[in-house]
């Protein structure tokens, strides 16, 4: 695995981070996505200051060159503000350092794409966010092959150990995924562009034996969300070929694999049958939470306990170690009523600029996925994981992408 993850940190991480930095200026931001996915996938970067480095250049670029941002979303500024004031009294600097770089490159992010896409097209704007995210499929299927090969799974994820692996990946490293898979497949069904529709059942495949529910849900929601955009009197042509495209793709994939046997596998050692709903963590943290605030008085219900600092620290360690999931029970145990407040205000605006700025019948379609995705993000977690949470906002904030002449309203 060595010469494979120095060709991710040197090429696809070092290189493609200078590439864009001095060929892409501000469009620069669609590959930020990208280069955290590989961060993902090599584990860790080292050292460390070359990627913190190299990432927060980038996004003190944008921010520069678009200094009047926080007129976009005063709240993305107002959390900054907070974060930063909370910081003062981390206990260990250390192990919050990547929490909270994450998130505020995300809040400052959030409030520079308005400024960005005011500035290019739609169709420039969808040219680079469909390189990233074809990047980013091509980096999850080369990643799951060298793994397999060199049966490289060292998270042991679900107790698989045998058949496709997925090296470093784990969690919510695969929530990227759902939404790179609609944008590509939103491009191959929108431009006939089927290289991107075969991409996309390929990569549906590899996300299924990956059994991360969420993503496999979400992937496949963005297939039919994407054939939604054909479904109209003058594609019905349109509709039928991409059908049987995916339908070939997915049926000589499905006969010369072990697909099938290989699912059904994976199924029975995560026993996903022997969990029902109310059972799931997830669910119970709102209820610790609640009586750590509001009965006991743990700590304060304004100002949360500490920043990234839930591992043990509620409900009385009634879950032992394990650290809050759901990205409203992590920020209300980090930040507080406050933090929450603000978190979605600044999430709101973002979705009523979209909304406020969508007229076409395929912005709907975006304004749609975006809305399932990151409602079930936010139940399931991570907003830290940044590359997912910022390429969400990138796909989501596409209407407000300056105006194309009228023959080419069509085009995404």
């Amino acid at each position: 695995m060595t010469p494979f993850f120095l060709f991710l940190q040197f090429v696809c991480f070092y290189g493609l981070g200078i590439y864009v930095i001095l060929k892409k200026g501000e469009l620069s931001i669609f590959y930020l996505p990208a280069l955290f996915f590989v961060e993902k996938i090599v584990g860790t970067l080292s050292p460390a200051f070359l990627y913190y480095g190299l990432i927060s250049f980038i996004v003190l670029l944008l921010v520069v060159k678009n200094a009047s941002l926080f007129r976009n979303n005063i709240f993305s500024f107002l959390l900054i503000v907070y974060f930063f004031a909370l910081l003062t009294q981390a206990e260990n600097l250390t192990l919050i350092r990547p929490f909270f770089f994450s998130v505020i490159w995300l809040f400052l992010l959030i409030a520079v794409i308005p400024s960005i896409y005011a500035k290019y097209s739609r169709e420039e704007i969808f040219k680079e966010l469909c390189n990233a995210c074809f990047l980013i499929l091509i980096l999850f299927i080369a990643n799951a092959l060298v793994s397999t090969v060199y049966k490289f799974s060292p998270m042991g994820m679900y107790g698989i150990t045998k058949g496709i692996m997925y090296g470093n990946l784990w969690a919510a490293a695969f929530n990227t995924l759902s939404t790179a898979l609609f944008v590509v497949f939103l491009k191959g069904v929108t431009e006939r562009r089927h290289m991107y529709v075969i991409l996309t059942v390929v990569s549906m495949f590899f996300i299924m034996l990956t059994l991360r529910r969420t993503v496999m849900a979400l992937s496949a929601f963005g297939i039919v969300v994407g054939m939604l955009t054909l479904m109209t009197q003058k594609k019905a042509k349109m509709v039928f070929v991409m059908m049987s495209l995916i339908v070939l793709t997915g049926y000589i994939i499905y006969t010369n694999t072990d697909f099938m046997q290989e699912f059904n596998e994976r199924v029975e050692l995560r026993k996903l049958d022997d969990r029902a709903l109310a059972e799931e963590k997830r669910f119970i943290e709102y209820d610790l939470l609640y009586n750590d605030m509001f009965v006991y008085n743990a700590y304060s219900p304004w100002f949360g306990f500490g920043l990234f600092n839930s591992a043990g620290n509620y409900g009385n360690g009634f879950l032992g170690d394990r650290s809050l999931h759901g990205d409203i029970p992590n920020l209300l145990h980090s930040s507080g009523l406050i933090g929450v407040l603000l978190y979605l205000l600044m999430i709101g605006t973002a979705f009523a600029q979209a909304i406020k700025a969508s007229k076409q019948y395929i912005d709907k379609l975006i304004i749609l996925f975006c809305s399932g995705s990151f409602l079930v993000y936010t139940v399931t977690g991570r907003y830290t994981e940044i590359a997912s949470t910022l390429l969400l906002f990138l796909v989501l904030m596409i209407p407000l992408a300056k105006d194309e002449p009228p023959a080419e309203e069509t085009e995404v």
